[in-house]
């Protein structure tokens, strides 16, 4: 249970760490890093099989990878429309 309660910490300061990244930063690979990385640890744990490739064991990666990899997405978009009311504040300011 104590695993369990770790496991979600790391989670969630790793989210947040990836929503500053994406719509902080300038380029979208800053807020990628974290996915990626996931994405691979993923890929090599039912590699090297480590963990059998069972649905059971399957889905919670999924999950987590669906979810960081969306994160990344929806926090290029937020980034993406501060930027454009930032122009449109300079614009205002110019007219």
């Amino acid at each position: 249970m104590f695993d369990l309660i770790i496991g979600f910490i790391v989670a969630g300061v790793l989210m947040v760490a990836e929503y500053l990244l994406c719509t902080k930063l300038k380029s979208p690979l800053w807020g990628g890093i974290i996915p990626l990385l996931i994405l691979g640890g993923t890929v090599f744990v039912f590699a090297s099989g480590k963990v059998p490739m069972e649905t059971r064991y399957l889905f919670p990666f999924v999950v987590v990878n669906t979810l960081f990899l969306g994160n990344w997405g929806t926090g290029r978009d937020k980034y993406k429309k501060l930027q454009q009311t930032e122009l449109e504040k300079m614009k205002a300011k110019d007219i």
